[in-house]
């Protein structure tokens, strides 16, 4: 049996086998006939695509594979017609030549965000400056970043200085901002001046014993932004060991000072006193001995004020003498037995210049001397 006659060669006469219905190996042009390439030849006049010098895919035009034509679709266009469209050389919004013409002088992103604008919906144009916008729409910058309705931040400041009329004047640069923290921040990106300033205003902080929420109200920004900026200047643990040192101090000032749920040392006692109402002591020997001030007929106060101090393992603190003698500007500090945690923290007082003085259970008289 001839199996030949089964068999299906190319038309164009090369003698190689085709597939059923497929007249030709290397295609054919428009008029039905077969191209001229022959062997391994990519395309008739091209071995390769010249752009990017790869086989693997088809032949699309002007030496150019599929792949790398679609990209250069709309440059081919500019040179056989001169121009980007009939009217335009580039998009009205962005400038961009190298995106098809739409409609009304704007490229196909442009007129999609701009049909998505005047609906209301929200659509990414990548690779823009903004949303939006390719450039800001009063300085036409691009290197400033975009804040609101298509203005930098700068413009975005100008304006809204117009319609509130307050401001505050960088120290740096003297611009007029409304909000300077930002100003500083962004800035500071890029400008040393700028950063050195914030650096140095932060720094001042770092060292005071102001919590991160009385640093953010005196800044006007949040503790958070306050805590971002001690990071990056002084490091993250540091600001982490800074922040629980100010904490512990600043619970230990809101302490509520009349009272002691876990008082192991003495009972707690209230006491009618005649010049400062009732109060409750922590102790029945603080009780005696405001019971024998107001006999004696002397002025004071308990618990009057606060004190930080150090204590012995390098820790700050806060300490509260017991009584405060309003007529001698003197302070008191009594115990059944002294300790010397007790005496150390007196001692620090002293140190300091507060006149402030230890007495005992029986040494009631020693406080009036």
């Amino acid at each position: 049996m001839d199996l030949s006659k089964f068999i299906e060669f190319c038309k164009c006469g090369c003698g190689k086998e085709v597939n059923e219905g497929n007249l030709y190996v290397h295609g054919h042009n428009r008029r039905g006939l077969a191209s001229n390439t022959s062997g391994e030849k990519w395309s008739m006049k091209y071995n390769c695509c010249i752009s990017c010098g790869a086989k693997d895919h088809k032949h699309q035009g002007s030496g150019l594979c599929a792949r790398c034509y679609s990209k250069n679709f709309y440059k081919i266009k500019k040179i056989q017609l001169g121009s980007w469209s009939r009217q335009y050389d580039c998009c009205v919004d962005c400038g961009r030549a190298d995106r098809p013409h739409a409609a009304n002088g704007r490229c196909g992103a442009c007129s999609s965000n701009n049909i998505n604008r005047q609906k209301g919906i929200k659509k990414r144009n990548i690779g823009s400056w903004s949303w939006y916008y390719d450039k800001c729409q009063k300085c036409d910058t691009t290197e400033r970043p975009h804040a609101a309705k298509g203005l930098c931040c700068d413009c975005n400041e100008a304006s809204k200085r117009d319609l509130s009329g307050d401001y505050e004047i960088c120290p740096v640069c003297g611009a007029e901002v409304v909000k300077l923290n930002q100003h500083m921040s962004m800035r500071a990106k890029k400008c040393e001046d700028h950063k050195k300033y914030q650096h140095d205003l932060f720094e001042i902080y770092f060292k005071s014993d102001l919590s991160v929420y009385d640093i953010a109200e005196e800044l006007k920004t949040d503790r958070h932004a306050v805590t971002r900026n001690f990071s990056k200047f002084f490091g993250k643990k540091e600001t982490e060991e800074r922040n629980k040192r100010v904490s512990r101090c600043v619970m230990s000032e809101k302490a509520a000072l009349n009272y002691n749920p876990n008082n192991k040392r003495g009972t707690v006692a209230y006491y009618d006193s005649l010049n400062n109402g009732k109060v409750r002591f922590r102790s029945k020997l603080e009780k005696q001995f405001a019971e024998f001030l107001d006999r004696s007929g002397v002025r004071w106060v308990y618990e009057h004020k606060r004190f930080p101090y150090i204590d012995r393992e390098g820790k700050r603190r806060t300490y509260t003498p017991d009584f405060y003698f309003v007529d001698d500007d003197r302070y008191i500090e009594i115990k059944g037995y002294e300790r010397e945690n007790d005496r150390h923290k007196v001692n620090t007082l002293i140190k300091a210049g507060i006149n402030i003085k230890m007495i005992g259970k029986g040494e009631f008289e020693s406080a009036l001397i």
